[in-house]
């Protein structure tokens, strides 16, 4: 039961809610020992009812001078009952234009109107009250921080108080809808008026929001994703981040556009960043990276389309001085000149993620390892590790065909079955379509000639994923196919799963 609030007793004026948005008066003449009350309404039209508690209220307080404007929202004296709506004119010889969520406009004089508030907790609140100009300075700063900064720079000409407030911004965000634009695509293949225009758009607004920034404050986090700008003005923004200790920067390079090489060293080498993603366009020239990242503070890092250069002979080892990297994804990068192997070298790393590129030998230092995820199209990458990852939590492997030909399976396969070999102490495995297809195609083979799988010492869960591939829905052949795969390991605490 819900407790009756003091103001509803016999004889209490009340309003009541018929229908949607409609107030009738009356009086409570009755109420039982729950939450509903008999009124008698003051409308002659209207009978003797039973009203819940919930549809009740008591008579709002009167309007002291009150002054109305267009965009009120209000209630209207009408049809014997005060109705909802917003004035949408006003005209100016103290009568307005009200509108209706189900009936048209209607004009009124200002003696039908009153202010609309709301019955909350046992208090009436308006519905005209600036909530928003309320909040202080850095909780409506803090909200700022969360919109593309087109959006949250046009909150300058709401009043002189939010005129000040974007040059305190943290985040800055620039990620244009280029879909809505019509410029998707290369430079190349899109409308260069189009591009043009929008090239000088973006500059234009990234150098007012910069300029005008209090440069007291931190740059903590800028995002600039697919934004058609020259390359020195997009030199120019990078370098103003890190010489504001940006922490978090992602960066997309699109269409032809792209960082000169004056700034890369500067992203590579800052001390401040503790998150890093950075996309060269798949369809660029790749960028040639410094030899080894000096990011001491790096925690995460995303990189596409990149080269790593050798240190020392024909090794790349770029990650070890990024001392408490825990997550590193790799997409379509590749080794520069005569590099043939990437070592990831790293101790605080968790999470890595492969994500295609061009063939190379890729050797694991990696001893608190415990997520492994690799995408590859031609399954050419060598894996070693110089550990036994001791903390290998799960591992996802799945391939896409990338318009290439089915040749080379044995070749492919064997490399899957090295792959499993460096992770068997995984805990958790998923095999993909494309990847269990490859694996498939080694029951065709002799059994002399199948390569021996490894020992799953500490595999608790195995999912099998095929619901892509009718030719390997076949409940037998799967079977068969992880018998082959689990022959070396022990099966008694083993989860296997098939989606």
């Amino acid at each position: 039961m819900v407790p009756k609030p003091m103001v509803f007793e016999l004889g209490s004026a009340v309003e009541v809610s018929i229908y949607d948005g409609s107030w009738f008066s009356g009086t409570i003449i009755g109420c039982d020992n729950s939450d509903r009350f008999l009124v008698q309404y003051h409308c002659n039209s209207v009978e003797i009812a039973v009203v819940s508690l919930h549809h009740l209220r008591p008579l709002p307080p009167p309007n002291s001078h009150q002054e109305f404007k267009s965009g009120d929202k209000v209630e209207v004296f009408h049809d014997h009952c005060w109705r909802e709506g917003h004035i949408t004119g006003d005209l100016v010889n103290g009568r307005f234009v009200v509108s209706f969520r189900y009936s048209k406009e209607m004009t009124f004089p200002k003696e039908q109107l009153r202010e609309h508030r709301q019955w909350i907790n046992d208090n009436w609140v308006s519905s005209n009250r600036d909530r928003i100009s309320e909040l202080p300075d850095n909780v409506l700063l803090h909200i700022m921080n969360f919109v593309d900064t087109k959006d949250a720079v046009k909150t300058c000409v709401l009043s002189k108080r939010w005129k000040d407030l974007g040059k305190g911004l943290v985040k800055l965000t620039f990620s244009p809808n280029l879909f809505e634009l019509g410029l998707v695509g290369t430079v190349e293949s899109a409308d260069l008026l189009k591009v043009n225009g929008l090239v000088e758009s973006f500059k234009k607004f990234a150098s007012w929001v910069f300029s005008s920034r209090d440069d007291s404050c931190s740059l903590l986090n800028l995002t600039i994703r697919h934004t058609w700008t020259e390359p020195e003005h997009l030199d120019r923004i990078i370098k103003y981040a890190v010489f504001h200790n940006v922490q978090h920067l992602t960066l997309r390079i699109y269409s032809g556009f792209r960082p000169n090489f004056e700034s890369i060293p500067l992203i590579f080498f800052s001390k401040s960043l503790t998150y890093l993603e950075i996309w060269n366009g798949c369809d660029l020239p790749e960028i040639i990276l410094p030899k080894s990242l000096n990011l001491p503070a790096l925690k995460s890092l995303k990189i596409g389309y990149f080269k790593f250069t050798a240190t020392d002979n024909d090794c790349a080892e770029p990650f070890s001085n990024c001392l408490v990297l825990n997550s590193l994804m790799l997409i379509g990068c590749s080794l520069h000149d005569d590099a043939q192997v990437l070592r990831i070298s790293n101790s605080t790393l968790s999470r890595l993620t492969i994500f295609g590129g061009k063939t190379y030998q890729i050797v694991l230092s990696t001893p608190n390892l415990s997520s492994f995820t690799i995408l590859d199209s031609t399954v050419s990458h060598q894996l070693f590790s110089t550990c036994n990852l001791p903390f290998l939590g799960e591992v996802n492997i799945d391939m896409y065909r990338d318009g290439g030909s089915d040749e080379g399976w044995n070749e492919k396969s064997s490399i899957i079955m090295k792959w499993l070999h460096v992770l068997a102490n995984v805990k958790m495995l998923t095999l993909y379509p494309r990847a269990f297809e490859i694996i498939l195609r080694e029951l065709s083979n002799p059994i002399s000639l199948r390569p021996q799988p490894p020992s799953f010492v500490r595999l608790e869960s195995l999912t099998v994923n095929t619901r892509l591939y009718a030719n390997i829905s076949d409940e037998v052949l799967i079977s068969t196919l992880l018998g082959y795969l689990l022959q070396n390991s022990p099966m008694d605490k083993l989860d296997i799963i098939n989606v």
